[in-house]
């Protein structure tokens, strides 16, 4: 029997937006494709999963596979951080999860108001002040305090030790169970370096690619949602 099966995980993946505008908008640069990566690990082994994802970002595709059945899958598309809020707190609020991956970027800056309009072109200046949002992963963890909970640490230009040290730190403010730390500059179509943070003392082997990443995280629920 798959070790993660009647398990019910909650994952997050891409990105959020800020909207400026009627049509302009500011995001991040992450396509959702490691979170799909883990989503489809996490139903080969067996798991039910709700996949939230920003619009325009990738999500698991299952038409056509033998391992994996359309039940095991639920698909939500969010814009922004509220909308995504909006979902945690409400939809999913009454959901039971054994797991939650937080794997989605979630913009820590929004224009503090949206012009109805579209602004016009013809500006030489355009002034834009920003407001920082709400911690998802703090509203996931108040909302599901029993569910496992899996955070992510993205850094720039840091040292494998730094990037250890604050993704403990993380850790522990967060109140999660493990932490992937990265940095963008390892960051690519075909590569990914990452390090899983759980808090013990080993110091944690390079994960190279977001298949690997995805089996050190669903290797990791396996052995503890027992």
């Amino acid at each position: 029997m798959p070790l993660l099966k009647k398990k019910n995980i909650l994952i997050t993946a891409g990105s959020t937006r800020g909207y400026l505008d009627a049509v302009r908008y500011i995001t991040n640069t992450s396509t959702g494709r490691l979170g799909s990566e883990i989503a489809l690990e996490a139903m080969r082994h067996g798991a039910v999963v709700t996949y939230i994802y920003g619009k325009d970002s990738l999500f698991p595709v299952i038409e056509n596979r033998n391992d994996i059945r359309s039940a095991q899958l639920k698909l939500i598309e969010i814009e922004t951080n509220k909308d995504l809020i909006g979902v945690l707190q409400k939809r999913l609020k009454n959901r039971r999860f054994d797991a939650v991956v937080h794997a989605m970027a979630v913009a820590d800056y929004v224009p503090t108001r949206t012009k109805p309009n579209k602004t016009s072109s013809k500006k030489r200046e355009w002034l834009v002040r920003l407001v920082k949002t709400p911690k998802v992963i703090n509203i996931i963890r108040s909302t599901w305090p029993e569910a496992l909970l899996v955070g992510f640490k993205l850094e720039v230009n840091r040292t494998k030790d730094d990037m250890i040290k604050t993704a403990k730190r993380f850790l522990s403010k967060s109140k999660a169970d493990l932490i992937v730390a990265n940095d963008y500059k390892y960051i690519s179509h075909n590569r990914h370096i990452a390090y899983i943070v759980n808090g013990g003392r080993k110091v944690p082997k390079p994960l190279k690619s977001k298949k690997e990443i995805a089996k050190g995280i669903i290797s990791y629920l396996e052995n503890t949602l027992k």
